[in-house]
């Protein structure tokens, strides 16, 4: 398959150490530094089966992405390849594995910084957590085995993992970005702000709901809970299978543990 530019680049950043780009090899690890021009509410999508990876928002219209590949084996660094596919209003990030799939691969952790207003439209992770802060653009994300953790988004938000906690916490709700998180080992905190409103629906199979939040309408039964805040609003569902559920005005900065 033939690759673009863009693409090549970002592979032989990784195999050819000069000073055409950032790029060092210290023992079992080896760094990545590039930008890529992006537009504003461009879409960014990133693919990692092995590490954590964290994203930040500024007002820049560019992204900038750090990475380091770590290995036991320093020969095993070169099996994992960053390749990266960047057009005006899409940028493709994403770690491909050659060679036979051992039991110790290299790991890639990333420090992604995005525009603000960028859209995260997928986000897929294996074996690593997940950390997202400042993104006013719509986030859907997913990890198997990791936490995942947002702070201040504005957008809308689809967030879930197998194994591990979810965390979100949001500056501003809207009406028109539903939020949507979900678990099935791990607990799940959810912090809007004070006064929001919004439709909220909580179920979990195992493990209690705990909220500060006051609603005028409620219903609960089991492991469901059914609230409407200030006369509705934003539609917010929580699903979760073994573990808590905590629900959070950002106000009171309450970060009880849910019962499990």
């Amino acid at each position: 398959m033939r690759m673009n530019r863009a693409q090549a680049a970002a592979v032989l950043t990784m195999g050819v150490f000069g000073a055409a780009q950032a790029s060092a090899s210290t023992g079992s690890q080896q760094q990545f530094r590039q930008s890529y021009a992006l537009a504003a509410g461009g879409r960014v999508v990133i693919d990692n089966p092995y590490g954590d990876v964290r994203i930040d928002a500024w007002d820049r219209g560019e992204v900038r992405i750090q990475a380091i590949k770590s290995a036991s084996d320093s020969r095993r660094l070169e099996d994992a390849q960053i390749v990266v596919d960047s057009t005006s209003d899409t940028l493709s990030i994403r770690t491909e594995y050659a060679g036979p799939n051992g039991e110790h691969p290299a790991s890639v952790e990333y420090r992604i910084t995005v525009p603000r207003t960028a859209n995260l439209d997928a986000v897929r992770l294996v074996n690593g957590g997940l950390s997202i802060r400042g993104l006013h653009g719509a986030v859907k994300a997913t990890s198997v085995n990791g936490d995942i953790r947002a702070e201040r988004l504005e957008g809308t938000a689809d967030l879930s993992t197998v194994n591990g906690q979810v965390e979100a916490d949001f500056h501003r709700i809207s009406p028109a970005n539903a939020i949507s998180l979900r678990s099935v080992n791990g607990p799940i905190v959810l912090s809007i702000p004070s006064g929001a409103g919004a439709q909220l629906l909580a179920q979990n199979l195992s493990g209690g709901i705990l909220t500060d939040i006051r609603r005028t309408e409620t219903e609960e039964r089991g492991h469901r809970f059914h609230a409407i805040l200030k006369g509705g609003g934003a539609q917010i569902h929580l699903q979760n299978v073994n573990g808590g559920i905590s629900i959070h005005s950002t106000w009171s900065r309450r970060r009880e543990r849910p019962v499990l």
